[in-house]
């Protein structure tokens, strides 16, 4: 018979980015976790990710950001080209200007350097403990509990917190009709030597390239001493396993960049390995919350990556709901319901804008002709200014 394990905290399924800010949020505000992942071990494979400063804000408040002062790199701003041309049609300024304006910095960095400053952040504070090889499938709900079962142990706590990602084992016991539908783009991702890449190309901003069916972006990470490149493709080709590290085969990806411009076309001619993954769309759930059982994070919005906010709207959502529950002195049937409609509208919204730019980037004939017409003449201080609602969220300072 299976050990039983019973305690009064709260159940955090999946120590990725949403777990483990979850975690952080809730220990600040005195309320203890049990965090169960079911890997074995980290992993420091993965891509980069960029945080904006709805992110940044809340990371700098858990003091998290301290952790990654040596790795990050302040993002100067956001360029956007015509991969075929070469041409620039835009730009939007980060760095001093987007600090002041936002009272926060946007930040590149590689997704294992962030996911180990929340772990190491995690591991410092009272009331968090991490337990691993926990491949929990389904829960159980009672009056004061929620049990989880894995083969060796069962685990009770008051609540669950669910973030165990884009293929998430919890979603479909909270809404049975809830499904993933590829998208018809994949996205290749590799790390490259800055050395290998024209000097013009390697400083500290995004850079976004477009063209018909397929678009690149490349920033850099680790400090500067590698730049992330991912290239989005609309393919046919869709894969349901998980993770991020299913091999490449360049000599498929090459034939996309055949015709753009050399020096941008360089990205892809230097990377030696790639990793490719398989862009999924999911409309709104019907319902994230259940009793005293909660998603965050992708497994209750997974978005497309075009607005770069997956990362981001996971630890807003951290940082909601533990203001929330505080609010609601620790009564999670409660607190998890506000939660659910205090977040809805945003998420939808950057799932509906983050969809929109995938299609945007991937303009042909006509409609690039136009799209480029209308970026060369947009400022940057106009196209900053469209992205208040985006990184002005205060998260949960504001509960």
């Amino acid at each position: 018979m299976a050990e039983t394990l019973i305690d009064d905290r709260i159940l955090i399924a999946g120590a990725g980015i949403g777990g483990l800010s979850a975690a952080i949020a809730l220990a600040r505000r005195g309320i203890s976790s049990h965090v169960l992942e079911r890997l074995t071990s980290f992993s420091s494979e993965g891509a980069g990710i960029q945080l904006g400063p709805n992110a940044t804000r809340i990371l700098a408040d858990w003091g998290v950001l301290d952790k990654l002062s040596s790795k990050a790199v302040a993002s100067e701003g956001l360029l956007i080209g015509d991969g075929m041309t070469g041409e620039q049609l835009t730009s939007v300024p980060f760095g001093e200007v987007a600090e002041k304006r936002y009272g926060a910095p946007f930040l590149l960095v590689h997704r294992a350097d962030l996911h180990q400053a929340l772990l190491d952040s995690a591991r410092k504070l009272e009331g968090i403990e991490i337990t691993m090889d926990c491949d929990v499938k389904t829960y159980e709900q009672f009056p004061d509990e929620v049990a989880l079962r894995t083969l060796k142990k069962s685990f009770r706590g008051r609540a669950l917190i669910a973030a165990d990602g884009l293929w998430s084992t919890f979603r479909q016991q909270i809404d049975k009709g809830a499904t993933l539908s590829f998208t018809g783009k994949t996205a290749w991702r590799a790390l490259v030597n800055p050395d290998t890449l024209p000097k013009e190309l390697r400083g500290p901003k995004t850079g976004i390239w477009l063209s018909k069916n397929v678009h690149l972006v490349h920033y850099p990470v680790r400090g500067g001493q590698k730049i992330n490149v991912v290239a989005v493709v609309n393919e046919h080709w869709g894969s349901r396993a998980e993770g991020w590290d299913q091999e490449a085969d360049p000599q498929l990806l090459m034939p996309a960049f055949a015709n753009w411009h050399e020096p941008i076309a360089d990205f892809v001619n230097a990377a030696k390995a790639w990793r490719k993954w398989s862009l999924y769309h999911m409309p709104p759930l019907r319902a994230w919350t259940q009793g005293s059982v909660t998603l965050i994070g992708d497994a209750a919005h997974p978005v497309l990556p075009f607005l770069a906010q997956g990362g981001a709207l996971a630890i807003e959502d951290a940082s909601v709901l533990s203001a929330i529950l505080a609010q609601h002195d620790n009564d999670p049937w409660r607190a998890f319901r506000h939660f659910e409609s205090a977040r809805i509208e945003r998420t939808a919204r950057t799932a509906y804008e983050s969809r929109r730019m995938g299609n945007i980037y991937h303009m042909g004939g006509m409609a690039r002709l136009v799209r480029n017409f209308i970026m060369r003449r947009s400022s940057p201080q106009f196209l900053l200014k469209r992205l208040d609602w985006l990184y002005q969220y205060p998260g949960g300072a504001q509960y």
